[in-house]
């Protein structure tokens, strides 16, 4: 009677190990493609500009000084340099 399932009974032993696996190989595969990550649609604000921005930020904030732009001119052409980071 138990002989028709294969080893008298436990054909299905190893399925929670199999699908186990299967999960743990199927997460892994979901974080390569970055979905459990970092949530960037909830970054409201750009990060600061990097470094080889640093020196037209610095050429920004002199020509600002000297009254050669104004704040709005400053503000655009500051909101370029963080897009462009």
């Amino acid at each position: 009677m138990f002989h028709q399932y294969g080893l008298y009974g436990f054909h299905f032993f190893p399925f929670p190990i199999v699908l186990t696996l299967l999960l743990f190989i199927s997460f892994l595969i979901a974080r390569s493609y970055g979905y459990f990550g970092s949530d960037r649609s909830k970054q409201t604000e750009p990060p600061e500009p990097t470094q080889r921005n640093s020196e037209a930020l610095e050429i920004l904030k002199r020509r600002l000084a000297k009254g050669e732009i104004d704040e709005e001119e400053f503000g655009k052409r500051f909101q370029v340099l963080r897009q462009n980071l």
